[in-house]
């Protein structure tokens, strides 16, 4: 039993004494972290090897104004003093240190992403604009701040977002809220179709900064909209990339209506100021002047698209973090499917993704309409109590589930009674230009005179985890894609525990896989040239050509590791 925080209302705090549930028997809640934060609001780690290494951010701390917020680290259970200290806006719950991402490369350049509300120095509870800035971690502090993204909109009320999240693609993608901004006459609100608000949707980034010629909206002429990914979109606590497609999900928190879960493919309008909830509901609330809309009522960008929620509450939930379960360390019917956490009730919910992944399957009748319309339906994905407000989730380098109840002050994981023994890793392919969605690789170990072969693909990151027969050390051989395979020597998995490996490919060209590189794949390349062939294009950049040919005549006569 605990003291733990619950909202009520906006903004108001109650203090209740409660213990988290889960409701799964195989699995069980871990406290990380039980005091010493203030405020924590999200985490991640700063290896894939050690899930006892991490920064934290803490939203809101100190009691004078302007406000702090804070970046720490905790190794082994241990807090340390604070990496950065920012002043930061405190007019209410919403302002403040609200989102961190590290580079893809950052244990190479160190750098660290944050995202902030800053206070105007005549008003400091008050948001002058928020801000994501670039910092690097020297290893004792973040320095050298470069400002990357800045929205000017002097704010004190609410609606800022901001959680970040690198993509398979490397970009930078962000989601920001209206910033309260909803009777702007904008186009991000969908109230008109020349005005420009500068927030209300989701960005997409260089990791400098910059704007990706191939966003949706490359052609504006205003780089506010230049650098849209999604747009219509009010507030959102939840940003993931769904690793087995590379689709980006997002949650979006309705006004006295209908919260949602969506998928956003490039140039979504998620429909506010006008539609919240599945378009058919013709949903009415005071900021839409209590009228109903349709999807053709919006404002639409050349090449935008209208996309209803894949799932709403009728009765808004406050819904906030989601993540996958993409880890071995869940048995088969709880692996890759969605968890969402919320604000206003405390709980966690369990959806089990259809077979192409860009839905939820419900096997109770009442949820076929994809709306939970009041709280019995609801409940039906409940899957634990008593978390408070669910900030974070993220799957930790150990697998485990890692839950951030932030008026709590805690951190939690969710992991198995009896934890399986897996192998995690990433896989870099030198030179190869494509996806790596969908690649296949092939684990081999061995084990003194036993082999066990693990057949698996890549998920869009490059990344897969696996379970292994057992603990002890083994010899890997891996092999993915057109690559010849590599080999690794004395990988140690202890008893529940896993191993991480980081595996770089670089000689490709093997073709027929038969983990030489000879007559029969230069003879395949030849025969597919100048095709599409996914088969022959060995650097993966959509044509068999003379790319693809140099790389077989330069790894002509190699064979893999054994």
């Amino acid at each position: 039993m605990r003291k733990q925080w619950q909202i009520v209302g906006l903004g108001i705090l109650v203090a209740v004494s409660t213990a988290q549930t889960i409701n799964d028997p195989r699995l069980t809640r871990e406290t990380i972290i039980s005091s010493g934060l203030s405020r924590p609001i999200m985490m991640t780690w700063l290896s894939p090897t050690n899930p006892n290494d991490f920064f934290v951010l803490e939203k809101v701390a100190g009691s004078s104004t302007p406000r702090i917020g804070r970046v720490r680290r905790v190794t082994n259970g241990v807090i340390s003093e604070p990496l950065l200290t920012l002043e930061v806006s405190s007019a209410n719950w919403e302002h403040g240190l609200l989102g961190i991402e590290l580079h893809p490369d950052f244990e190479q350049n160190g750098y660290v992403y944050l995202y902030y509300t800053e206070p105007d120095p005549d008003a400091p509870t008050v948001s002058l604009r928020s801000r994501l800035v670039r910092y690097r971690f020297d290893g004792t502090a973040l320095v050298e701040p470069t400002d990357i993204w800045t929205v000017p909109i002097r704010n004190e009320r609410h609606h800022f977002g901001g959680v970040i999240r690198f993509g398979p693609d490397r970009k930078l993608y962000i989601v920001i809220g209206d910033h309260r901004q909803h009777n702007s006459n904008t186009i991000e609100v969908n109230r008109s179709a020349s005005g420009v608000l500068g927030a209300g949707g989701i960005y997409r980034l260089n990791d400098d900064g910059s704007i990706p010629e191939d966003n949706p909206f490359a052609s504006h002429h205003d780089p506010r909209i230049r650098a849209l990914y999604a747009y219509g979109i009010r507030n959102s606590f939840g940003l993931e990339f769904g690793a087995r497609t590379g689709w980006l999900w997002f949650t979006e928190n309705g006004p006295n209506v209908y919260d949602e879960v969506n998928i956003a493919f490039p140039g979504m309008n998620s429909g506010w100021i006008k539609i919240m909830g599945p378009d058919a509901r013709d949903a009415t609330y005071g900021e839409n002047g209590n009228r109903a809309y349709n999807a053709s009522d919006l404002v639409m960008l050349p090449n935008a698209y209208y996309g209803d929620p894949l799932f709403s509450w009728r009765t808004p939930i406050g819904v906030a973090a989601m993540c996958f379960l993409r880890s071995a360390r869940f048995d088969a019917d709880l692996r890759d499917q969605c968890v969402i956490g919320e604000s206003n009730n405390s709980q966690l919910y369990l959806f089990q993704m259809n077979d192409m992944r860009n839905g939820f399957v419900f096997t109770d009748s009442l949820l076929q309409d994809l709306v939970a319309d009041d709280s019995n339906e609801r409940n039906l994905n409940a899957w634990g109590t008593n978390w408070g407000v669910v900030s974070d989730l993220k799957i930790g380098p150990d697998g485990y589930l890692y839950v951030v109840s932030h008026t709590a002050y805690r951190i939690h994981r969710i992991r198995p009674v009896n934890p399986p023994e897996i192998v995690n890793g990433q896989v870099v392919l030198t030179g190869y230009q494509g996806q790596r969605l969908g690649i296949p690789l092939t684990l081999t170990l061995r084990q003194g005179n036993q082999t066990h072969t693990i057949s698996t693909t890549l998920d869009a990151f490059g990344r897969f985890s696996e379970r292994v027969p057992s603990s002890g050390t083994y010899t890997v051989i891996a092999k993915a894609g057109s690559y010849l395979s590599v080999k690794r020597e004395a990988v140690q998995i202890n008893p529940q525990g896993f191993a991480y490996l980081k595996l770089v490919f670089d000689r490709a060209g093997d073709l027929n896989n038969d983990n030489l590189v000879d007559d029969a794949d230069l003879l395949q390349v030849l025969f597919e040239f100048g095709s599409s062939s996914r088969a022959a294009d060995v650097n993966g950049d959509g044509i068999v050509d003379d790319a693809d040919l140099l790389i077989v005549l330069f790894n002509f006569g190699e064979s893999g590791e054994e």
